[in-house]
């Protein structure tokens, strides 16, 4: 009986683990890529994830001064939009939600200062229907890429 407790217990993980494996890398590709970022460089700290539709996860992120970022936010087909907010650490106040336009995938934006932020992302998938608890497991990205800031003026 323990054996099969123990032969169970290791599939249930073996299973996991290899689905959450399909996810590796995930923020790499091209639907996750923001527009435009012929002079920008893939950040560190861009990551993918097996989540759950429905319910947010949060991600951590230090994001330095002197930077431009591009965001991107991703998942698989037929699970969209996902909703995802950019929130000073510090302070818990909303610095972007993209809720407010239109579930874009994409934003772009100047960091003056370092800052520590959380990422709050929930896959909406509005129009999907989920059979059972699995079918609701989703790889999720996210694309983060910066450059210096350039100099402009005389």
């Amino acid at each position: 009986m323990f054996k099969q407790i123990i032969l169970s217990a290791s599939l249930v993980v073996a299973a996991f683990v290899t689905v959450n494996a399909q996810c590796t890398g995930f923020h790499t590709t091209r639907d996750c890529t923001p527009p435009e970022i012929e002079d920008f460089k893939r950040f560190g700290q861009s990551r993918s994830r097996l989540v759950e539709a429905k319910k947010t996860f949060t991600y951590q992120v230090v994001l330095f001064g002197g930077y431009d970022y591009k965001i991107g936010i991703c998942t698989e087909k037929g699970y969209y939009p996902v909703q995802f907010r950019i929130i000073n650490a510090d302070d818990n106040s909303v610095f972007y939600d993209n809720a407010n336009d239109d579930y874009v995938e994409t934003v772009g934006f100047t960091v003056e200062k370092t800052k520590n932020v959380l990422f709050e992302i929930t896959v909406l998938a509005s129009k999907k229907e989920f059979k059972d608890a699995t079918d609701s497991r989703v790889c999720a990205g996210v694309a983060i890429y910066w450059r210096k800031v350039p100099k402009t003026g005389f």
